[in-house]
């Protein structure tokens, strides 16, 4: 067993990567023209809004580009910082600039700034005594003013991929001096199981890598299980995620694909999205894509809806899946949302139609 040390960083901090050469992932910003090579190659500090799921670098990319560009780095995390605080750090920004010293101000977590905080960054932002990185899992263009957005350069992170996560975990057993420093062997399996199981986050990968190691000279995959039990999918209701699923749900039954449209439907349940929700884009679905190519889709869908209301889950993901099955191997039609589009144009256009006369007798 290795000895304990209570000042101990975490593995994720211990690994974080001093140099670009070492980041993992998000290989589309350093590709010739991409937006940080442009940035190291032009040497000039711009504002970003980074964002994406947790543990993909958004800390990291910050730190390292101030680094690059020799910047006075400030962090602030944006759910418990103040105006107050705020005004004080630009203020001391500006003084910085005016020596000829760049800050790099690095919000985490912005999406929690309500406006009046954001509008206190735009004059200092506009002057350039500061080069804001704000991090955000949210869509910046959702959440953050259109002001600061238009100042700043939006730049999307990704999960990192399994054999991304899994070189990560090599890279930390093999250095005795920031990573794992007690002898133990991880087999491969288990290497690939801790990245399954991390969904492309990196930060979870080197946690959970440090809990399994720990009083284990083997790793097995068993082991990684027994450790971490049922994967917590990551999915937000209220953020891309949400969005992003539900319209990969909707594609999937519109051109037929039944195994995805299936896997998105899992995915959704699993992670605690509103079954009524599902429900109602299915009923919509029926009438808008399915339509009078198979009429009955849209009775499906509706007794699905029903059959949630009267039975509930977990009982009614059967329902639920009857009905994404059906739709997705019915054929399709969009006739009748033309024909509603066609008729809007026509009453847009002032096309007049002169009513029926009724006639008795």
């Amino acid at each position: 067993m290795g000895i304990f040390r209570p000042a101990e960083r975490p593995l994720a901090v211990r690994m974080r990567p001093t140099s670009f050469e070492e980041f993992l992932g998000q290989r589309h910003l350093f590709t010739p023209g991409g937006v940080i090579d442009s940035l190291l190659r032009s040497q000039v500090p711009v504002s970003l809004i980074l964002y994406g799921p947790p543990g993909t670098g958004k800390t990291t990319l910050a730190l390292l580009i101030a680094k690059e560009l020799r910047m006075y780095f400030v962090y602030v995390n944006a759910a418990t910082s103040n105006v107050k605080e705020l005004r004080h750090i630009l203020s001391s920004a500006r003084e910085r600039f005016s020596a000829g010293q760049r800050t790099l101000l690095f919000v985490d977590e912005i999406q929690r700034f309500n406006a009046t905080q954001q509008e206190v960054l735009l004059p200092f932002v506009e002057e350039g005594s500061v080069a804001l990185v704000g991090a955000s899992v949210e869509n910046p263009t959702f959440v953050l003013i259109p002001a600061l957005v238009s100042r700043s350069i939006v730049v999307e992170l990704k999960r990192l991929s399994e054999e991304e996560i899994v070189e990560g975990l090599r890279r930390a057993l093999a250095d005795k001096q920031r990573g794992i420093r007690d002898e133990v062997r991880v087999e491969d399996s288990a290497l690939g199981k801790i990245a399954r199981f991390s969904d492309g986050d990196m930060r979870k990968a080197y946690n959970l890598l440090e809990l399994v190691c720990a009083g284990r000279k083997v790793v097995r995959p068993e082991d990684v299980e027994k450790v971490v039990g049922r994967k917590v999918v990551y999915y937000d209701r209220k953020a891309d995620q949400h969005y992003d699923t539900i319209s990969s749900f909707i594609k999937a039954m519109r051109r037929g694909d039944e195994e995805s449209a299936t896997y998105w439907l899992v995915k959704m349940l699993g992670a605690g999205e509103d079954p009524r929700f599902i429900a109602r884009r299915m009923i919509i679905f029926a009438a808008e894509d399915v339509g009078m190519a198979d009429p009955q889709g849209l009775v499906v869908a509706v007794s699905a809806y029903q059959a949630l209301q009267v039975v509930g889950l977990p009982e009614a993901e059967l329902n639920l899946m009857h009905a994404c099955v059906y739709l997705s191997r019915a054929p399709k039609s969009r006739e009748v949302k033309e024909i509603i589009d066609q008729r809007k144009e026509e009453i847009e256009k002032d096309i007049t139609r002169t009513p029926d006369k009724f006639f008795t007798g």
